[in-house]
């Protein structure tokens, strides 16, 4: 590790939530022109950054539907970024398009969460694994690289003159830009001189007049067979059997299937690789196969992976560092270690006590959050996990002691989602403030919150059904706007970095609580 291979830099994606015709087409009669053209916008990815260094995994994890794959997707450009820099290997994806980006993207692959649809099934596994090779136009030899050989003579005396063909590399691996072809040079009980070179090569012989030997070393296989023999290796690489080419898709087991995607993404020799999910339709003693082959092909081949999963245990096996998403933003980035042992943001919080614990003994829910995530056409200000966050910051505007607080924030979030029957006043305040009540201002807000819930005031029995609603709305509005909206937590994003505990890493977390 070391070198950076992908900084991403306040990237957005931003998804139209309309389509069709008409969509985002308004008409209001009071105005000239009476029509007007409007999207609401699905803030999906929305000002995301952070770096992955060569050789690492880092492991991506949030709740179904707060952007994971979509941060994947665009990262590779499958999807177009709506602003932001992609810098891999110093070079802005999000800047390329055209001829230069197909180019680009042998060096960047994805594997797939399903490996059943992510897999032709009218092709054989063979063709799979050779088609991104084919639409690359590889095997192909590189220019820069300098092809030499490395000659072995046995019982010859003559002087040795070798010529290697500079498309060597599609055969040979190059190492510091050179390509070395290991050459036996010998002679023969019948005084025949021979040249042995490796497989996929040959050796033409010819003496001179002069008795120099001379040696041209050239590729005798053609791309096709180049092609197939590295399909070949790498079915036998991800634990399945070269005998298995000609074989099709639903042939194989759902692990299988997930082992023919990694061949297909090694095939064109990526440094980088999206995983998306790529183990969470499998059974768990398949999921532990087919990681630890991931984590072998990592060392072997000198891979980045970007994990995405939703499986925390999947996570710490296999990340070096972890990032958490929430509603299209990361919340929280460090070190594996340091993040599981000492998370520093409430949501990353409910996410590690949701895990569940192999104890018949242990009851109860674990890790709960109250409230659905919200909308990303219109996400919360500042921090996104505040309207359901259970540490959330009393306003500097008021005077809470911490238990009157508490009380507060759990009696406007009952409010808001109607959790409880109307009551006389007295009940409610029982149950959400026993012996504790906020005093001035924040009180008597309190009180006028309660009364409009309240069953039982004087003009109840004249209030109609939407009324009554209203009254819900009214109540629901004054605690947020005067509570809520005043918090820290929804006047600034936040944005911290301190020291780890666990680990030399930076440790970042988005929470008003470390300011």
């Amino acid at each position: 590790m070391g070198d950076t291979v992908l900084e991403v830099d306040s990237l957005k994606k931003h998804f139209g939530s309309d389509s069709g015709l008409l969509a985002g087409l308004e008409f209001d009669p009071g105005s000239f022109p009476p029509f007007s053209t409007g999207t609401d916008q699905v803030k999906a990815v929305d000002d995301v950054s952070f770096d992955i260094e060569k050789g690492e995994t880092l492991g991506l994890v949030g709740e179904s539907g707060c952007g994971k794959s979509t941060l994947g997707r665009t990262i590779l450009r499958l999807l177009e970024p709506t602003d932001g820099s992609i810098e891999f290997k110093g070079e802005d994806l999000a800047e390329l398009s055209g001829e230069r980006l197909r180019q680009k993207r042998s060096e960047i692959q994805m594997i797939f969460q399903d490996p059943q649809s992510s897999l032709d099934p009218r092709m054989k596994v063979g063709q799979i694994v050779e088609e991104p090779m084919k639409a690359h136009g590889m095997p192909e030899s590189d220019p820069e690289v300098e092809t030499t050989a490395e000659v072995e003579a046995t019982e010859l005396s003559e002087p040795i003159e070798v010529e290697v063909a500079d498309d060597i590399d599609m055969v040979v691996d190059p190492e510091n830009e050179v390509a070395t072809v290991p050459v036996r040079v010998t002679r023969d009980a019948d005084g025949e001189i021979t040249a042995s070179v490796p497989d996929q090569l040959e050796a033409d012989v010819a003496v001179s007049g002069e008795g120099a030997i001379h040696v041209d070393i050239s590729v005798a296989a053609s791309k096709d067979t180049l092609r197939r023999d590295r399909a070949e290796f790498l079915l036998d690489k991800v634990g399945l059997d070269s005998n298995h080419y000609n074989r099709y898709p639903h042939e194989f087991s759902g692990g299988q299937r997930q082992r023919v995607n990694l061949a297909r993404a090694l095939s064109v020799d990526p440094d980088f690789i999206v995983c998306d999910e790529p183990v969470s339709a499998l059974d768990v003693s398949i999921q532990a196969q087919v990681l630890n082959t991931m984590e072998e092909l990592q060392e072997e081949f000198g891979l980045t992976y970007l994990f995405i999963a939703h499986d925390l245990s999947v996570i710490r096996h296999i990340s070096d560092r972890v990032a958490v998403m929430y509603l299209g933003h990361i919340v929280e980035l460090a070190d594996k270690t340091e993040l599981f042992e000492n998370p520093q943001h409430p949501y990353t919080e409910a996410l590690l006590e949701s895990i569940p614990v192999p104890d018949p003994r242990d009851e109860g829910a674990r890790g709960v959050l109250e409230g659905e995530v919200p909308s990303p056409i219109d996400p919360p200000s500042g921090c996104r996990f505040r309207t359901r966050c259970p540490k959330l910051i009393a306003p500097d505007a008021y005077e809470f002691a911490e238990r009157e607080w508490e009380a507060t924030r759990a009696f406007m979030r009952a409010v808001k989602r109607r959790t409880f029957e109307p009551a006389h006043e007295s009940e409610i305040r029982e149950r959400f403030f026993g012996d504790v009540s906020p005093r001035g201002e924040a009180g008597e807000i309190v009180d006028e919150a309660i009364r409009l819930v309240a069953a039982g005031r004087e003009d109840q029995d004249e209030l109609e059904p939407d009324e009554t609603r209203e009254a819900w709305t009214e109540a629901t509005e004054l605690l947020l706007e005067s509570f809520a909206e005043e918090s820290i937590c929804a006047q600034e994003r936040p944005s911290y970095e301190f020291e780890s505990e666990h680990s030399d890493e930076t440790h970042f977390a988005a929470c008003h609580l470390h300011r």
